[in-house]
């Protein structure tokens, strides 16, 4: 025998079907709202998606030997890693990922090759390394602007350049997505970064020619202040010689004792700051002295100014051309670049294209050759 008490109450079956049948179908609004909520995403990010790499193909169109494509995936031929990145980095002509990140490189060419080639060109060879930028086109693209990811630079080039550059970059991708709605993003970045490096290299170039053509003035007048007790005059060659930015100049001057070769050293030094700045200033010199008993004394030596032998190659110079009472000083400003043994060829070339030139204009007093 079951006890129920008075009060309770039994709930009829068919509600409790209705009430069960309400629940599935709440769940089943909860899981088809989640769905299309998903798929709508997706959406969005293949929309994002086709943006993204279709503005990117523009890039490689329009910038093909500046812009590489890096991908997660290995493309044939390609071997070699980034240094600096775990993803591969491709030429423009590989193809573009598949999905997101979408990442690429724009390279910036080097002061030497934009002295030589800014004129006729847009582009410039690959071997030009002046410094890059790592950008990504972020999901969300282009409503959520291009975004810099990292950069590097050329130790030869002044770092504030690239920082330019980058706030360049950020500025205009901002811009482009409040004025344009992201339209071409990309190309507007590329382009504004490049006009702005160009413009920061021309600046530089300008200054060193100004600098230079102002010292080039004061040596000249320094230089030519006749010193009436010691006659020193020093020329200085009005072309220099200039390989991968290392600069080299010769000067010379007639001289008659060894005392006065420290003078006139010292002279020239003191009369330009550009000499002063020289990484190395290595001179040689060489003079015949004729003692009262008839005796003839070749006197000569050399200065290497931390450039090791060079100075010897230059007294070996004199020594070959038979020179007497010259000195001769070759100034080098260091590119940052080694040159290996070509610096000295270098260091030779423009001392003897020096030497002959002031001979044949009768710079030089013409002396006995011993």
């Amino acid at each position: 025998m079951t006890f129920t008490p008075s009060n309770a109450t039994t709930l009829p079956e068919e509600h409790s079907s209705n009430k069960a049948q309400n629940n599935e179908e709440d769940e089943e609004d909860e899981d088809e709202y989640e769905y299309e909520h998903v798929s709508s995403d997706k959406q969005l990010h293949q929309e994002s998606f086709e943006r993204a790499s279709a503005d990117l193909e523009i890039l490689c169109a329009a910038y093909p030997q500046e812009i590489s494509i890096f991908s997660s995936q290995p493309s044939a031929g390609q071997q070699e890693r980034d240094h600096d990145d775990d993803l591969l980095l491709e030429s423009p002509n590989e193809r573009i990922p598949t999905w997101f990140p979408l990442l690429f490189t724009l390279s910036l060419p080097s002061s030497a090759i934009v002295q030589d080639s800014l004129a006729s060109s847009n582009h410039y060879p690959p071997a030009s390394f002046g410094g890059n930028i790592t950008m990504e086109f972020p999901m969300g693209y282009p409503k959520k602007q291009l975004q810099v990811i990292s950069y590097r630079i050329s130790p030869s080039i002044h770092k504030e350049y690239i920082e330019k550059v980058v706030s360049c970059v950020q500025r205009t991708a901002a811009e482009s997505v409040q004025v344009y709605g992201g339209e071409e993003c990309g190309l507007q970045c590329c382009a504004s970064a490049l006009d702005c490096w160009n413009d920061c290299l021309r600046q530089e170039m300008e200054a060193e020619r100004i600098q230079m053509e102002h010292d080039n003035d004061f040596c000249i007048q320094k230089c030519q202040k006749v010193d009436i007790l010691d006659k020193i005059h020093w020329i200085s060659a009005e072309k220099t010689l200039v390989d991968r930015k290392s600069v080299f100049q010769a000067h010379v001057c007639a001289i008659s004792s060894e005392e006065m070769v420290i003078r006139a050293v010292n002279q020239l030094i003191e009369s330009s700051g550009k000499i002063q700045r020289a990484t190395h200033n290595m001179y040689a010199y060489r003079f015949v002295e004729i003692t009262k008993d008839g005796k003839v004394l070749v006197k000569h030596d050399n200065d290497d100014d931390g450039e090791d032998a060079a100075g010897s190659r230059l007294a070996q110079l004199l020594e070959m051309r038979k020179e007497n009472g010259v000195l001769v000083l070759v100034s080098r400003w260091y590119g940052g670049i080694h040159l290996g043994p070509k610096r000295f060829a270098h260091i030779n070339n423009v001392a003897r294209d020096l030497l002959v030139d002031c001979h044949e204009k009768g710079l030089l007093p013409e002396t006995e050759k011993v």
